[in-house]
């Protein structure tokens, strides 16, 4: 059953009745009504009664309601009842409550809305609502990373123009559009400025029109992505709805970092890199049927410049993270992979009378950031043995976004 909400608040406790006990304050909500009770072939009184009873039910299970007739059942035993920390048989059902159910008198008179109900698509709420819902806890909102908004919850012209409530409205309905990974594209982002926001131009005169939804484009834009996270990957147009999302893709890149040193002896010398394939192509062969054939052939150039390409691409897209997010890999906790004490014959020139990292523990990297940098110091020195027009053909094919991002040398 629909319900127009005014406003959102806590939990209260008895407090005089000062408002008109409303339940429909429009015509939507009696046509909702009307057809449930048409869908039912029943008057609305009888819906509503049956209703009551399925969330009576659901709630509360085997309390009588002559105990709550009775005054035997208090507002905080309801409470307990639905949060599964009492049940029926623990109450005392033989004494008067000193405040009981018969007797309450909330400070609203609205149906509450919670976190569940604006994630889930249902009848659109006015500004009011959806503004009391996003202010902070303390306020009695419910504004937090997790907090979503289905975008049936609002309509088009909904939002005013003030900006912190708005923007994280719009911050709720791009949580609920992300990717499953928690990722939000900014195409989301400016589609739904464009759905939600323009109207608020209509105050300017009809000549600034264009130029007062250029203002509010980049203003909300603005306003919602500083609620989210940005995607570290430099060729990403994206943003991660929690800093948690983006803390894991960090520590993936470190993960990265130490598989891209690991390869830099091999994929840097063709002939290593060759035989290190066939030995994966004969392995492949044996776990597949003798019927089947190898449709890769034999093992190229071509093939080798393709992988040598992707690494070089990771090592650019590694490098620019770690320099952009110096603070958070120093600052956050990370897992810190280190190379394989096997591989301490092969640590690069640049680390020439020291231990590798994860010799021991007094050499494994102090955070992230060093751990990191030191497996890109690895393949960034093995990448400088190739021949000159080897690099040369490598770096001309990287993506120029990638290139000057990263500023690779």
């Amino acid at each position: 059953m629909s319900v127009t909400t005014d406003s959102v608040t806590q939990p209260h406790q008895p407090s005089p009745k000062n408002v008109q006990k409303t339940f429909w304050t429009d015509s939507q909500g009696d046509a909702q009504l009307d057809a449930l009770a048409a869908l039912n072939d029943c008057s609305q009184g009888a819906l509503l009664r049956s209703l009551v009873d399925q969330a009576f039910t659901e709630q509360f299970d085997d309390l009588e309601p002559a105990h709550i007739e009775h005054n035997q059942v208090s507002v905080e035993d309801l409470q307990a009842l639905a949060n599964g920390e009492l049940t029926v048989e623990e109450l005392d059902l033989t004494t008067n409550t000193s405040e009981p159910v018969t007797e309450y008198e909330p400070d609203s008179y609205y149906l509450t809305v919670t976190p569940d109900d604006l994630a889930e698509p249902g009848s659109e709420l006015d500004w009011e609502t959806l503004r009391d819902a996003v202010k902070n806890p303390e306020e009695g909102g419910y504004w937090n990373d997790e907090l979503e908004i289905h975008e049936s919850r609002v309509d088009e012209t909904t939002l005013k123009a003030s900006y912190r409530p708005a923007a994280r409205i719009l911050t709720g309905v791009a949580r609920s559009n992300a990717y499953k990974n928690g990722i939000v594209p900014q195409a989301t982002i400016d589609d739904l400025v464009d759905e939600y926001c323009l109207h608020l131009t209509n105050r300017v005169m009809d000549d600034e029109q264009e130029r007062g939804k250029a203002h509010i484009r980049e203003t909300y834009t603005t306003l919602i992505t500083d609620h989210l996270y940005e995607n570290p990957s430099p060729v990403a147009n994206s943003y991660f709805c929690t800093r948690t999302q983006r803390t894991k893709r960090l520590q993936a890149e470190v993960n990265t970092a130490h598989r891209l040193a690991q390869q830099a002896d091999t994929i840097t010398d063709f002939e290593t890199w060759k035989l290190d394939e066939e030995e994966r192509k004969r392995e492949r062969e044996q776990t597949r049927d003798t019927s089947e054939s190898d449709a890769g052939g034999e093992v190229t150039r071509d093939q080798w410049f393709y992988d040598l390409h992707h690494w070089v691409t990771e090592i650019l897209q590694a490098k620019y993270i770690g320099r952009t997010y110096a603070m958070e890999l120093r600052r956050d906790a990370y897992d810190i992979p280190t190379p394989d004490t096997d591989d301490t014959a092969d640590w690069n020139a640049d680390n020439v009378g020291k231990s590798a990292p994860g010799a021991n523990d007094d050499d494994t990297p102090a955070t992230a950031f060093d751990a990191l940098h030191e497996h890109l110091r690895t393949a960034r020195t093995a990448f400088g043995t190739l021949p000159t027009e080897v690099k040369a053909e490598v770096l001309e094919d990287i993506d120029d976004a990638l290139l000057a991002a990263a500023r690779f040398d």
